[in-house]
């Protein structure tokens, strides 16, 4: 699997999963968007942005959607496989912050940041 299959698989397992400039017009509530960001061995922590994007009136579930992200990712991050390589996901800083839609108060932004480390050649 090439890195941008394996991290596209990874984040999917949380919500339907888009990279940010390819969310579809008909995507339904929640989603989440991701930076894809490339590099490899020398490139070191590569910083991404990761948006959770729910329609509700409550704070729990994106609140509850971004805890899980974070337990999956652990202390000390986690391991993703790919084709010649891995990649080392962690918990950026800050971790999480809530982001108002000024568009619809229903909408409830969730705005990760996760860095992450290319462990192969190319």
């Amino acid at each position: 699997m090439t890195k941008d299959k394996a991290l596209h698989a990874w984040f999917s397992q949380f919500l339907p999963s888009y990279p940010t400039s390819n969310v579809p017009d008909d995507a339904v509530f929640p989603w989440l968007t991701y930076e894809l960001i490339t590099g490899s061995w020398e490139s070191g922590e590569i910083p991404l942005t990761v948006n959770l994007w729910y329609y509700t009136e409550s704070e729990a579930m994106p609140n509850a959607k971004a805890q899980e992200i974070s337990d999956a990712i652990g202390m000390g991050g986690c391991m993703v496989a790919y084709d010649g390589g891995a990649m080392w996901i962690k918990r950026g800083s800050p971790w999480c912050q809530n982001i108002a839609d000024e568009s619809d108060k229903n909408i409830k932004r969730r705005y990760l940041n996760i860095t992450v480390e290319y462990l192969s050649q190319n």
